[in-house]
């Protein structure tokens, strides 16, 4: 099956990247600009488009598809992710400095001063372009920077894919994972901190806890961290929360009772062949 033609987004696809972006932020609370691009292979100027931004990551990205260079343009010219330390002094791209970006956007000059590290992910969209997730961060990048920016390019590809097909079934179901991403990984680690598991066997536990339930897994992992702590489950910012159904919670009172009397958790599935 092809995949679709890429399209420009109505609001509740822009909505979708944004979205995406807030999460990557509150993940990557030091991030002074986040965005997503756009690239065909080409790499003509008309073929680049910056998809959303947030903080100064529009700024930041317009200057290096404008001839100055940069992390952004790497990652796409090689299909790999690139990481900076120094953002401004980096000797990779000599005319990506300070003083050019106080030079184009003077007005921001004080946010130019805090940018450091800075990292950038490539991923497929289609035969002939390549989707660039890109931060830059207040602080020197690391690899975990990179390990995160490399989990969300993932859904960015699942994005653009919705996106593509202009598909608001295929668009809110996105938004309901970005809804729900918190809360299920908080209930990955309180299953990992009770069974002295790894993240693959906790994901495991949880998703055979939601389908021998019968409940939806965003709405058992409210629950049980609901269950576990007493207190609401994180929740996005914008958005309607999530409120689990009395089955899920009692599919979470029961899941929890299992994992406090029970050491054995469920074994992750293993790959096809």
């Amino acid at each position: 099956m092809p995949v679709p033609e890429f399209h420009r987004r109505d609001l509740s696809q822009q909505e979708l990247f944004d979205r995406i972006l807030e999460r990557v932020h509150l993940d990557l609370p030091h991030a002074v600009g986040l965005a997503i691009t756009v690239h065909d292979r080409r790499l003509d100027e008309d073929e680049v488009t910056v998809l959303a931004a947030r903080g100064y990551g529009g700024e930041i990205v317009e200057a290096q598809l404008a001839g100055l260079g940069g992390p952004v343009i790497d990652a796409f010219v090689h299909q790999m992710p690139v990481l900076s330390l120094d953002l401004w002094a980096d000797e990779r791209w000599p005319e990506l400095s300070l003083q050019a970006m106080d030079g184009r956007v003077p007005e921001h000059s004080a946010a130019w001063r805090e940018v450091r590290g800075a990292v950038s992910v490539p991923g497929v969209w289609k035969a002939d372009s390549t989707v660039v997730l890109s931060c830059a961060l207040d602080r020197p990048s690391t690899a975990t920077t990179v390990t995160t920016l490399i989990g969300y390019e993932q859904l960015v590809s699942a994005a653009m894919v919705s996106a593509g097909a202009e598909d608001a079934t295929a668009t809110a179901d996105m938004l309901a994972v970005l809804q729900s991403r918190g809360a299920i990984e908080q209930a990955k680690g309180a299953i990992m901190g009770r069974l002295m598991c790894d993240a693959d066997t906790a994901w495991a536990t949880l998703r055979r806890a939601s389908h021998e339930s019968n409940v939806k897994l965003r709405s058992l992992a409210v629950a049980l961290v609901e269950h576990i702590s007493g207190a609401p489950a994180e929740q996005p910012a914008a958005g309607s929360p999530i409120v689990p159904t009395d089955q899920a919670r009692q599919a979470a009172g029961l899941l929890w009772a299992v994992l406090t009397h029970e050491s054995t958790p469920a074994q992750p599935a293993e790959p096809a062949s």
